[in-house]
């Protein structure tokens, strides 16, 4: 009766698994840091510059980043449940990719007016928010934007922040069609569709900003040393998220073998499975563990932040041996890079554009291996040369590369594979 009643108040409830896991964030930054050095560094996560890359860790503390990081997903957690919005697999990454971003560039102050924005656009609509919110969620990886207009320009603080609000809004409501539209663009073979769109806004926010005489640059702010403390949050998370899996009964029963060959279903595995799929996550949290440990990569909050993101993609498209190929392309391109430049592929952008090309994972899977390692070798040329053209305010780099590789590539596949 009691394990009964476990299931159904808490296993079978998606919100309330992450948000536990949030809390638990939030507890662990102030283990990590005092209190006072905690609110010391949200005070700078919050105001400070958030464009890419800005690693919170560097700016505010490992405490303050986890706290930031836990908050940031709790606001995700609460304006979904409040929407009512039924989880879907792409719910559970939109949910990695906020508390993952939520160590460079998400946080309380910024996300607000972008969630609101796209609450507006659903009353406009004349549609449930529940439909249309977890776009807007996902558009905060334009609150950068929200930030710059608020707290950077040298205008006063009052007209700067209703600017910076407004801004907020007007992303929000304006990302729901824009994303519906650039879909077509790549055919749903990049996974970080609204990331795609949102490089378009951010390009025109970027040039509006240049138009009225504010340049600026992208930033290069990386924490290091935190390895044992990063690595440590990961396998504990990858647990997590397994073991909440395990208790769960649902109507499909699976074998372990069963979790490594998801790339032969749909997408959304969390509709098939529903919260069997956090096995699945938690696997593929701990691939990215063992990748880390082969490639001897540093850990920063870009980096755990993109592998929480991996995380929760493991429910909506990711699965390894889908990815592996992507993955592999990518690392061919950063030794490239690594003989013509000097980059090690083990440096932190690398890091975070291999992890992130597994977002091309549909494609792999539909097209086979070979086409799989060269879209993540153009993937990764796209994500490391665009981030001057939206002057890094869309924290989904590398959903806007994707897009554009998989715009790309599905023309000159479709050719091929009819030719031959």
């Amino acid at each position: 009766m009691k394990a009964d009643f476990f299931q159904e108040a808490f296993l079978n409830k998606p919100y309330r698994v992450h948000g536990l896991l949030y809390i638990f964030f939030i507890i662990a930054g102030f283990v990590y840091d005092s209190p006072a050095q905690v609110f010391l560094g949200l005070i700078e996560i919050s105001t400070g510059a958030d464009i890419l890359v800005t690693d919170y860790i560097f700016t505010g503390g490992l405490g303050a980043a986890m706290v930031n990081a836990g908050l940031s997903g709790l606001l995700a957690v609460g304006a979904l449940a409040l929407a009512k919005h039924k989880p879907i697999g792409l719910t559970m990454g939109t949910l990695g990719l906020v508390v993952g971003i939520g160590f460079f560039g998400k946080n309380l102050i910024n996300m607000p007016p972008i969630i609101l924005g796209g609450f507006l656009y659903a009353k406009y609509a004349k549609m449930p928010y529940g439909v249309s919110v977890l776009r807007a969620v996902l558009a905060t990886c334009l609150a950068p934007a929200v930030t710059q207009f608020a707290f950077i320009i040298d205008i006063p603080v009052t007209i700067s922040t209703t600017i910076g609000v407004f801004v907020g809004i007007g992303i929000g409501f304006l990302i729901n069609p824009l994303a519906v539209h650039k879909f077509d663009a790549h055919k749903g073979y990049n996974l970080y569709n609204v990331g795609f769109a949102a490089g378009f806004i951010g390009m025109l926010i970027f040039a509006l900003y240049s138009l009225i005489g504010y340049d600026f640059y992208t930033l290069s702010y990386w924490s290091s040393g935190y390895n044992l403390q990063l690595s440590i949050l990961l396998v504990a998370y990858s647990l997590y998220f397994i073991v909440c899996g395990a208790l769960c009964k649902t109507e499909k029963t699976l074998s372990f073998k069963d979790y490594f060959k998801f790339h032969e279903f749909e997408l959304d595995f969390f509709e098939d499975y529903k919260e069997k799929s956090y096995i699945h996550m938690g696997i593929m949290g701990f691939a990215c563990f063992i990748f880390m440990l082969i490639i001897r990569g540093q850990y920063s909050g870009p980096v755990i932040g993109t592998i929480l993101s991996v995380v929760g993609f493991g429910a909506f498209g990711k699965a390894i041996f889908s990815a592996l190929p992507v993955m592999l392309g990518a690392m061919l391109a950063a030794a490239v890079s690594w003989h013509f430049r000097g980059t090690p592929i083990n440096e932190g952008s690398m890091l975070v554009a291999i992890l992130f090309s597994t977002c091309l994972s549909p494609l792999a899977r539909k097209f086979g291996w070979r086409w799989g390692m060269l879209a993540g070798f153009i993937h990764l040329t796209f994500a490391a040369n665009i981030g001057g053209f939206h002057g890094g305010m869309n924290l989904y780099n590398n959903g806007f590369a994707g897009g554009l590789t998989a715009m790309m590539l599905f023309p000159i596949i479709t050719f091929f594979r009819h030719e031959t």
